[in-house]
């Protein structure tokens, strides 16, 4: 059962059609794959969307499709991991060991709770793709 983390610049690829969205999909064509996510990937995916509405890339029935969408995977596909405090401090480290971005630092943080686990990082982040890597741990990027 490979398991695999999503961070909102993969998960957006598998709601709108757009380079790596083939990559994405054939990760989710395999039934034996389990997916993961953290919470604030919620708040980011919409966030996304919302931003893809107002530059006139999607139409409003596009965005409520595709939080649609989302939600239903949310309920039926993926392990939700919530962030907790720990994931806060440790992402503090990370910032600093990665000159990360915030939300990324958060991201990787909680990826990192999984490592018995061995997971592969989904990401189209090159920063967090690379500090992903350099936390020793395969990474894709669609």
């Amino acid at each position: 059962m490979p398991l695999y983390f999503l961070d909102t610049s993969a998960l957006v690829k598998r709601y709108h059609l757009e380079k790596g969205s083939d990559a994405v999909n054939r990760l989710f064509a395999d039934p034996e794959n389990v997916f993961a996510v953290a919470d604030i990937a919620m708040p980011e995916f919409t966030s996304a969307f919302t931003r893809k509405l107002h530059a006139g890339d999607i139409l409003e029935k596009d965005l409520h499709a595709c939080l649609s969408e989302f939600s239903k995977d949310a309920l039926l596909r993926f392990w939700i991991i919530d962030l907790e405090r720990s994931h806060v401090s440790k992402s503090i480290s990370l910032i600093i060991k990665h000159n990360l971005r915030t939300l990324d630092s958060l991201q990787l943080s909680v990826f990192l709770s999984l490592a018995a686990l061995n997971p592969t990082m989904v990401t189209s982040d090159n920063a967090l793709a690379e500090a992903s890597r350099n936390e020793g741990f395969a990474v894709i990027t669609p």
